[in-house]
């Protein structure tokens, strides 16, 4: 079982108070070397009726040797950088819950001479400060600071959700994977790839032959399940799928 320390701070607008006695503990905290470190959380629910999305995240408490992140302390102290990630991730992972993303598709095809391609965009965005956005249920460790994430879906987002709910849409699931020194961009990375995995599983079974295209969207249907495996990022998502498009290779 993981050790987890009781949370020392309160937050206040984003920033973070400290004590004298918790910065002497936090400057004693040791990094765990991540190509042996594993981490991961059981996920919240995202129900279509409930108007409260509540999911727990994590990141690394400290920096990662060989990687060199430029952060403003003044605000937020040692917790400046885990706080910096957090307020990348979490909006774009809000993004998967409340919109959904649009992909495009094209499978890799060696007679062809065609390479795989996908492209994954966010139907809408979540601004960084959103004040739909809580958090809660800090803890900090010698490798992680971990938190529960809370946001207040409006009438129109619930409408949203009912109506992926309403009509069809084929549940997949995807695992994906980018280096964790990638920083923020490997986590959305592990995102996309997750995607794009659950995505050719699907199509392999409803297309004989390999199209040219496929275009569509996806919406997260669960809270997210991410971990840190030898140095990567590792994210098993589940998605509602919604095809817009195969676009099959002309014959001749």
């Amino acid at each position: 079982m993981e050790k987890l320390v009781r949370p020392i701070f309160a937050v206040f607008d984003e920033k973070l108070e400290f004590t004298k006695l918790n910065r002497k503990f936090l400057h004693r905290a040791v990094f765990v070397p991540l190509f042996l470190c594993f981490f991961q959380f059981l996920p919240a629910q995202v129900l279509p009726g409930q108007q409260q999305v509540k999911f727990q995240v994590f990141t690394l408490s400290e920096g990662i040797p060989g990687l060199e992140e430029q952060v403003d302390e003044s605000q937020n102290g040692v917790f400046s950088l885990p706080i910096s990630h957090l307020r990348q991730t979490v909006p774009y992972i809000l993004e998967g819950i409340l919109y959904g993303w649009n992909f495009c598709y094209t499978p890799s095809d060696r007679t062809r001479g065609v390479e795989e391609y996908f492209e994954f965009e966010p139907i809408n965005t979540v601004k960084t400060g959103d004040p739909r956005i809580s958090f809660s249920g800090y803890k900090v460790d010698e490798s992680f600071f971990s938190c529960w994430v809370s946001y207040d879906r409006t009438d129109e987002m619930m409408l949203y959700r009912k109506h992926w709910q309403s009509i069809y849409h084929p549940q997949i699931r995807g695992t994906g994977a980018a280096s964790i020194y990638d920083g923020d961009e490997g986590f959305k990375a592990a995102y996309a790839e997750a995607a794009k995995n659950a995505l050719r599983s699907y199509a392999r079974g409803i297309v004989k032959n390999k199209p040219k295209e496929i275009t569509g969207k996806v919406l997260l249907c669960e809270a997210p399940l991410m971990s840190i495996r030898n140095g990567k990022y590792v994210a098993q998502l589940e998605f509602l799928l919604e095809i817009d498009e195969i676009l099959p290779y002309s014959s001749f």
